[in-house]
């Protein structure tokens, strides 16, 4: 996207009945075959040197994943978008029960 010269970035938010989905999508033109395959890998990137770590997208899914949600690539968009769903509920526990 760096290169291009009309550069934005759009976020929605959706609600899916059991789930929301926040979708980014910017002015690039989507992601090379090739490069999707790794995009999820730590330390990918396609960034030179000093211009980046390749943490960003994995460091991200870990998250999501770590609160049952999911981190994907649109691949139907003809720009780059990602969804982010996140559950609207999550495992609720209750306080320990105190010994009577």
């Amino acid at each position: 996207m760096e290169d291009l010269p009309e550069k934005w970035v759009e976020i929605t938010c959706k609600d899916e009945g059991d789930t929301i989905c926040i979708s980014v999508t910017d002015s690039g033109s989507g992601i090379d075959a090739e490069i999707q395959k790794k995009i999820f890998q730590p330390f990918f990137t396609t960034k030179e040197i000093g211009k980046g770590t390749g943490l960003g997208l994995s460091v991200s899914i870990g998250i999501l994943e770590a609160h049952k949600g999911s981190l994907l690539l649109d691949r139907s968009c003809p720009n780059t978008r990602f969804l982010l769903r996140f559950p609207k509920v999550q495992g609720l526990t209750s306080p320990a029960k105190s010994a009577a």
